[in-house]
């Protein structure tokens, strides 16, 4: 026995060593493997705890950028008001051109503000144009317009205080006529009517002139004036006079008498086209005031015409000699 204690106490030194040698290299290959594969540490962590560390994280990196882009500031009170509900003298209000006949091959065409429109293929069958503006402080300007969008004719008038209405006789240089541009600020009306219209109008409804009778055109439509069943007559804007006595009657020079209406800032254009004549002349006539109200005055041969441009108010009565 004594012999192999002696072996085993002899040997324990070299097992020692063993033990440290063998320690000392496993650490060693723990090192490097650590430098060469990183921290896996994360490998080992729970993967709902992993989640909910990663969340926080970028969580508190959001807030950062918040508070460092938007600092907190004390912004100034602002007060808004909502914009008015559209109303028919918007340019919101917008409705389509209306046209419409009103028999025996007249038509009138019915809009709101600006509008351009053909003319048509029956443009040459209209001899004349009354028109209407319905809309107080507005304009009615119309435009007739040839090839190549060449006006031809224009009646019209703006920045009045009143409705705008009146008459003019197409002529014959109307009849190439394309396109018809408007120019308004509220509803308007165009009445175009073939020839000899107002008088059948007149005629269908029984009105036949009386002795001395002169026939005025107006907005109005055929006014038979003169007699002593109708001596005056009351209009609104542009108006033609034809000069022919209703027989019997006595031939000769008729004095128009004009009262314009008291607000108007208007000069009349007065235009005669005598017997023979084809062409309206210019006729200037002065405008007297009696007791504040204007007064033109305008001679006429028989048979003459007579066009007086204006869009004012006014009556009109003739006077013989």
């Amino acid at each position: 026995m004594g012999a192999v204690i002696f072996t085993l106490e002899e040997m324990a030194p070299n097992r020692s060593r063993l033990l440290v040698v063998t320690v000392g290299l496993l650490l060693a290959i723990a090192a490097i493997i650590q430098a060469i594969g990183g921290d896996n540490s994360l490998d080992l962590v729970d993967p709902e705890t992993a989640s909910s560390s990663s969340s926080h994280e970028t969580s508190a990196t959001d807030s950062h950028i918040a508070a460092t882009s938007l600092p907190t500031t004390s912004a100034p009170s602002t007060t808004i008001t909502p914009a008015p509900s559209p109303s028919p003298q918007t340019s919101m209000y917008n409705p389509p051109i209306s046209v419409t006949s009103i028999g025996e091959g007249a038509i009138r065409i019915s809009g709101y503000g600006a509008k351009v429109m053909d003319a048509g293929d029956e443009w040459s069958n209209y001899r004349t144009a009354i028109y209407r503006s319905d809309g107080p402080g507005s304009e009615l300007l119309i435009k007739l317009l040839g090839d190549d969008q060449v006006p031809v004719f224009s009646f019209g008038y703006s920045d009045r205080n009143s409705p705008i209405e009146g008459l003019r006789f197409l002529t014959e240089i109307t009849e190439d006529v394309q396109e018809i541009a408007v120019t308004a600020t509220a509803g308007w009306e165009i009445d175009l009517l073939p020839d000899a219209f107002l008088w059948n109008q007149q005629m269908d409804a029984g009105n036949t002139p009386q002795a001395e009778d002169l026939m005025l055109f107006s907005s109005q439509g055929l006014t038979f004036v003169g007699s002593e069943q109708s001596s005056a007559a009351q209009g609104i804007g542009d108006l033609t006079i034809y000069n022919a006595c209703h027989a019997p009657c006595n031939d000769g020079t008729t004095t128009w008498v004009f009262e314009l209406g008291p607000d108007c800032t208007n000069t009349p254009g007065v235009f005669v086209k005598e017997v023979g004549s084809n062409f309206f002349q210019r006729t200037v006539r002065p405008v007297k005031s009696e007791l504040g109200k204007d007064i033109l005055e305008v001679s006429l041969e028989s048979y003459a015409w007579l066009q007086v441009l204006t869009p004012c108010q006014w009556s009109a009565k003739p006077t013989v000699g």
